[in-house]
């Protein structure tokens, strides 16, 4: 069961195609989960155009529909915060688009899914992450770049740099071999500000031996 009422029936834009005037319909409709639609609608009852959908959850996606999905430009804002402007395809988050975190941290990119593919995250002090994505996480190889100029260039796992990759600090120091959470982990090579080098095994961040 679900609940209709036009609001509007010359809201949009008319156009004159071969001397006659063709309105775009514009309803309200409530669904028995509680979801309501305000927006345009094809001749077909299907949601097409611009609309408006409000989850019974909270998430909110306002944009362009063809015959029923979430299709072209568009905004969708989930309760916790979270908000996704760029193009779907068929309700999914799909080609270019922006997402903007509640704490202030923005990732673009070119997206499969919301999330999923290559893109640039950024944080408010200015740290940045270029590189591929998954869920929403720096995932395979990537580069992140810090405020004072350090620069670590490798793997990274759910958002940590782990496997293989290089730190370049500014103060000279570096270091090259595997990682695991952001800590040296594994074979490795550090060259401290002095020139000296510890070259061997590393476990939590410490040399060994």
């Amino acid at each position: 069961m679900k609940k209709t009422l036009k609001t509007a029936v010359l809201l949009a834009l008319a156009m004159m195609m071969g001397g006659s005037v063709y309105a775009q319909v514009v309803e309200t409709t409530t669904y028995d989960d509680g979801s309501s639609y305000t927006g345009q609608r094809n001749g077909k009852g299907k949601r097409d155009g611009h609309g408006i959908l409000n989850y019974a959850n909270g998430d909110r996606y306002e944009g362009e529909w063809k015959k029923d999905f979430q299709t072209g430009e568009g905004t969708y804002t989930f309760a916790n915060g979270i908000v996704y402007k760029g193009t779907f395809e068929k309700n999914i988050a799909k080609g270019h688009g922006v997402i903007t975190m509640p704490n202030g941290v923005v990732i673009e990119g070119e997206w499969t899914n919301m999330g999923n593919g290559t893109g640039i995250m950024t944080w408010p002090d200015g740290t940045r992450y270029e590189g591929g994505f998954i869920n929403g996480a720096p995932q395979g190889q990537g580069t992140k770049t810090w405020p004072n100029g350090d620069r670590y260039e490798g793997n990274f796992v759910q958002g940590h740099m782990s496997g293989q990759g290089t730190l370049t600090t500014t103060r000279g120091v570096s270091y090259t071999g595997n990682w695991h959470n952001d800590q040296f982990e594994g074979k490795g090579k550090y060259v401290a500000a002095d020139g000296s080098v510890m070259e061997g095994t590393f476990h939590a961040g410490k040399f060994q031996n």
